[in-house]
């Protein structure tokens, strides 16, 4: 009965972080267009219509995963760690998008052979936000998941007998 219930949790938070997801995607590409606009000023200038009319699945998806796994990688942890760990994970979170959209803007300006007076022309949609948002999801798990696999590779090396076997 306790794997029902731990399936039917993660199947529960899957479904709200999509939902949130989908809420939410919308200001992550704002905070995205944001960020290019502050690593190159007015190098890069957004045109046309910010036509959006449904979230990225990719990016729900990832988000709803994303979730899962934390909350997989965060279960039998104190509270304290799980602090820790999750304010890690958000901060790291925050600077991948961040050092992303640097480069990504960075190279979008060097590529620009022929842009009018050194301005580069964006559309909205032209900027990848999916790239960005998995990125930055995946390096946010990180410090969880080699904590995991640490755990993991201890506990096997404590199952198995050390010395020669008869």
């Amino acid at each position: 009965m306790d794997k029902l219930k731990a399936i039917l949790l993660l199947l529960l938070v899957f479904i709200l972080t999509v939902v949130i997801a989908f809420y939410f995607e919308n200001n992550y590409r704002v905070l995205v267009r944001h960020f290019f606009n502050f690593f190159q000023g007015a190098k890069i200038k957004f045109i046309a219509k910010d036509f959006h009319l449904f979230a990225s699945p990719y990016m729900l998806a990832a988000f709803g995963l994303f979730s899962v796994s934390l909350t997989v990688l965060l279960y039998g942890q104190s509270k304290r760690r799980r602090l820790i760990y999750l304010s890690l994970t958000i901060l790291l979170f925050f600077i991948t998008t961040f050092v992303s959209t640097y480069i990504d803007s960075t190279g979008y300006v060097d590529e620009c052979t022929a842009c009018q007076d050194g301005v580069r022309r964006l559309h909205y949609n032209e900027i990848n936000y999916d790239f960005h948002f998995i990125t930055s999801l995946v390096i946010g798990l990180l410090p969880l998941l080699w904590t995991f696999l640490k755990k993991q590779i201890s506990k096997r090396r404590q199952r198995k007998p050390s010395g020669i076997p008869p």
